[in-house]
């Protein structure tokens, strides 16, 4: 068949006009599929989605801190570095474990059963570091000085009033309470005396519990008796005994005697970061202790810490017993340990070399101290 050319060509016309416009026309953009988080608004002061995470603080490691304690108020630290939070801050659980006397806490320290303890510096430490249980005498966890006289030599108030005991000398063949002979308690007798003229061997030493010596002095079983609170508070409040200034701790030892350390254990010591992270907690407990009983700052509330975990319920006590010094710092007064480590080796109760520098060991007062500042 035969197509016009006008025909044709009207076909064609019609045909490119159809072919130009479908190829002009812009292909349809597709509309996007937004994702999930996309879909949801960016809440008000959130980051958006683009702004560098903030970095996380690296996790402490948990752990387990079994802590030996007689419920002293020289414990202090420890109880109140619990109660606040502190031990929980540095990812430290406390396993307090409680004990008759402070002689039975030695032997499960030295078999690794407990991790630290506080206790006076004798004979039963030193002979086992020279068996090679590596403890380390690592912190103050008591002191007796001016302002925290809780350790005297108190003098029975009925020879105070006739006037048989005045001075220093008097005290020969005086009977002596103490807790325990070849102790502390003994080397401060016989460094009392030595003021005098005297030796141990002038005076009769009588070993005895604190709460025995209240009823000794009651009986005059006693003359006199180195103790420490709450037993030296009864005694006076009693009126069995007067607190007598030559007796006192600041005055035997020149200065500040150091009645208890913090004791490590050598496992324990040997965990480095643990130990140090106990040592920042128990530090932030001790300088609330000095705060509220030597600025008055918090009183109320860490007499109520120390009624909760001491044998001291009275909340009226803790405004007139002496209490223990605690430094805020973790110093050791180290001239009084020194001054009972040389009775102890003078009287032939320890025969090791040990010195004071050996059993010692700073390093984590340091590092806390570091972390904390010093206590202003």
């Amino acid at each position: 068949m035969r197509i016009d050319r006008r025909e044709f060509m009207k076909r064609a016309g019609i045909a490119g006009v159809v072919l130009v416009g479908t190829a002009c026309t812009p292909a349809a953009v597709p509309t996007p599929t937004p994702s999930p988080a996309a879909s949801k608004p960016i809440a008000a002061g959130a980051a958006s989605p683009t702004a560098v995470p903030a970095v996380a603080k690296p996790t402490l490691k948990p752990a387990t801190v079994r802590f030996g304690s007689i419920k002293s108020t020289s414990d202090a630290g420890v109880f109140i570095a619990n109660e606040k939070g502190y031990f929980q801050e540095q990812g430290l659980t406390l396993d307090l474990q409680l004990f008759g006397s402070g002689a039975a806490m030695l032997a499960p320290l030295t078999n690794g059963d407990l991790d630290c303890y506080g206790a006076a510096l004798a004979t039963g430490i030193l002979n086992a570091m020279d068996r090679g249980i590596a403890l380390k005498i690592v912190a103050d966890k008591g002191t007796s000085g001016p302002g925290f006289e809780y350790a005297q030599i108190v003098l029975r108030k009925d020879l105070a009033d006739s006037g048989q005991i005045k001075e220093v000398k008097d005290l020969k063949g005086k009977k002596i309470g103490v807790t325990s002979l070849a102790g502390s308690g003994e080397a401060a007798v016989a460094y009392l005396v030595k003021q005098a003229g005297l030796t141990i061997k002038d005076v009769e030493l009588v070993a005895m519990a604190y709460s025995d010596m209240i009823a000794a002095l009651a009986n005059k079983g006693l003359d006199v008796a180195d103790m420490t609170e709450p037993t030296l508070s009864t005694v006076i409040s009693q009126n069995l005994a007067m607190a007598w200034p030559p007796g006192t701790r600041s005055a035997t030892y020149g200065g500040v005697y150091q009645a208890a350390e913090l004791v490590f254990s050598a496992q324990f010591a040997q965990n480095i970061d643990v130990a140090r992270r106990f040592m920042v907690a128990y530090l932030k407990g001790v300088r609330d202790y000095n705060d509220a009983f030597a600025k008055g700052k918090g009183k109320s509330d860490i007499v109520n810490i120390l009624i909760k975990n001491t044998a001291l319920k009275d909340p009226a006590i803790y405004d007139t017993m002496k209490l223990p010094g605690l430094n805020p710092d973790g110093k050791l007064a180290l001239a009084g340990m020194n001054m009972d480590l040389d009775y102890f080796k003078q009287g032939g109760y320890y025969t090791g070399k040990l010195s004071v520098n050996d059993i010692v060991d700073t390093q984590f007062v340091d590092y806390a101290v570091q972390q904390l500042g010093a206590y202003k």
